[in-house]
């Protein structure tokens, strides 16, 4: 059997199509194929993973605002879909499991062309471009959030959002990278794959004003590598409590010290939070489409687990007056207690349920 997964601009794309493959593999052999565009993110953290073909496309997002890209839009998703058919006829999947992200759409393109059966799932609040384009085809659809789409029992199913299997290792690794001292309170800010201006500025306003001040306090900060370098440079002289990393692979290993996570709300990172039963203040991305960060973020703040912080009400004091809430009594154990609830356990066996009636139809 072989299949093929297909996910990308950002790591809350990818990443869920890879737990997916991971979740697959528990019960079949195959052999896995992977299509995302040529140079982008999902080609660099795909190529860390064993056994696992990449296949590069042409592909581009729609535009938001008017500008040339409206041009060339269309010809290069054209090409993109002559790329993904050229995969799609050499590989000869039996599945495709497709996450969204613009590049999800000539990979679905192709395999509609071919009758190949695919699997979409939806990790947001509200579907993207892609995902809504194909669900009316798509053999299953499967949900994070049922505001999603309508579920149907049959077809639409709401499973939630899977995690990678380092996120369910409940035991903290002996050798990790990251070691707590008695009595500290560790943050981590999170801005996701690409990184977070918003958020990185932030942080630097806590390291350089408010750090210093509270040494009971240490603050990870994972920049993203696009503006690591102006955070180092803005943090002239660092405090031995902030600690600066681009990028962090084993993100797992920072989870399992931090007593308060400081993120995006992006469903894959909300799901990688619940798994390990983090309290949360999220800072939804405003410009996500139909607000859906924003929406997710909610959800959590309806139940306790998590504090919503907007963007443009983002800066230093509305930050520490949040963590300090966090902190006040047993609010930070709380927030941890109704966040492990807020996603089911049975996420990767809905899943692998939903996925083994498309094979087994198949076969």
């Amino acid at each position: 059997m072989r299949i093929i997964f297909s996910g990308g601009g950002t790591g809350g794309h990818i990443y869920p199509a890879l737990a997916i493959r991971e979740i697959l593999l528990k019960k079949y052999v195959f052999e896995s194929g992977y299509v995302g565009v040529i140079g982008g993110m999902e080609e660099k953290i795909v190529s860390r993973v064993d056994n696992v073909k990449f296949m590069g496309v042409r592909a581009q997002g729609m535009p938001r605002t008017i500008s040339p890209k409206w041009f060339t839009f269309p010809f290069v998703n054209a090409m993109g879909i002559i790329d993904a058919l050229r995969h799609l006829k050499s590989f000869k999947p039996d599945l495709v499991v497709a996450t969204g992200g613009f590049v999800s759409f000539p990979t679905l393109t192709a395999a509609k062309i071919l009758g190949i059966p695919a699997v979409i799932h939806e990790q947001n609040a509200a579907m993207g471009v892609t995902n809504r384009i194909f669900a009316k085809n798509a053999a299953k659809v499967l949900l994070t959030y049922e505001t999603a789409a309508k579920t149907d029992d049959k077809k639409v199913i709401l499973t939630g959002n899977p995690v990678r299997s380092a996120f369910l290792e409940q035991k903290p690794k002996a050798d990790s990278k990251f070691k707590k001292k008695d009595g500290e309170f560790i943050l981590l800010s999170v801005g996701g794959s690409r990184g977070a201006l918003s958020i990185n500025k932030a942080c630097i306003e806590l390291a350089n004003e408010w750090l210093p001040q509270h040494p009971e306090v240490r603050l990870i900060h994972i920049s993203g590598e696009r503006d690591y370098e102006m955070v180092d440079k803005s943090i002239a002289n660092k405090p031995a409590n902030y600690q600066l990393l681009p990028y962090l692979h084993e993100m797992k290993e920072a989870f399992d010290v931090a007593d308060l996570l400081i993120s995006r709300a992006g469903a894959t990172i909300l799901s990688e939070i619940a798994v390990c039963k983090k309290p949360a203040i999220l800072i939804p991305y405003p410009y996500a489409t139909d607000n859906h960060q924003e929406k997710n973020a909610r959800a959590l703040e309806k139940l306790g687990a998590a504090k919503v912080l907007l963007d443009k009400d983002l800066n230093k004091d509305s930050l520490v007056k949040l963590i300090s809430e966090v902190q006040q009594g047993d609010n930070t154990a709380k927030m941890a207690e109704a966040m492990g609830k807020s996603r089911p356990e049975d996420v990767e066996d809905r899943i692998l349920k939903q996925i083994e009636e498309v094979i087994e139809h198949r076969a």
